[in-house]
């Protein structure tokens, strides 16, 4: 590490005290900033939003329900790579983690000399997990912003007439003019058209 590289801070979280101690030493040795630990009795999220590690590090004889429920709160709320050191070699429990938000699930210990690739890699993976996940959550975006502007189109064509390569030129020009996204001006049309929608049906009812 030069010295203009940020130290990674980890948080460590460990069911046994001075297994966690070991932990610590053997991270710090490694270059690593250790931000906080969390013991058997801790509420992770909470940890996490107060240190604000870049990795949570955990080492326990097996994954409680607890643990994997908190590091789904994480994974929703505030993810980040996690690595889980378990003496547990169920498939299932492991599948769990995973699904939990854990990156690196690895079942024979930390050496001193693992500790860098191990964290490298998890770091890694999980990059590239929320890539992926960040891709796909802009294709729905982008799929649910073009059916509201074909939805305003529709809207624009019945109000003025016109065809819908019209109805589109009148959208991108009052986009450009309101200094706005077509979507966005398209989601606003699409509203007020709602909201009328519901005014005709309501004086249809008192009529």
């Amino acid at each position: 590490m030069t010295k203009t590289e940020r130290r990674i801070r980890v948080m460590v979280a460990d069911d046994n005290e001075l297994r966690g101690e070991m932990l610590v030493k053997i991270l710090v040795e490694n270059g690593y900033d250790v931000v906080g630990m969390a013991g058997p009795d801790s509420y992770l999220p909470t940890q996490v939003a107060q240190a604000k590690p870049d990795l949570i590090l955990i080492d326990t004889d097996a994954p409680t329900r607890d643990t994997l429920e908190q590091l789904t709160q994480i994974k929703q709320d505030m993810p980040r790579p996690v690595v889980m050191f378990s003496a547990d070699e169920a498939q299932d429990t492991i599948r769990a983690a995973v699904r939990a938000g854990v990156s690196a699930y690895i079942v024979d210990g930390l050496s001193n000399s693992k500790v860098k690739p191990v964290i490298d890699v998890a770091i890694a993976h999980f990059q590239q997990h929320q890539t992926m996940r960040e891709e796909l959550e802009r294709t729905k975006t982008s799929l649910e912003e073009r059916k509201t502007i074909d939805r305003a189109k529709g809207i624009v064509m019945k109000k003025k007439g016109c065809n819908e390569d019209e109805a589109f030129a009148l959208l991108r020009r009052v986009a450009m003019d309101q200094k706005k996204r077509i979507g966005q001006v398209a989601a606003e049309i699409v509203q007020v058209a709602g909201l009328f929608s519901e005014q005709q049906q309501r004086k249809e009812v008192g009529s």
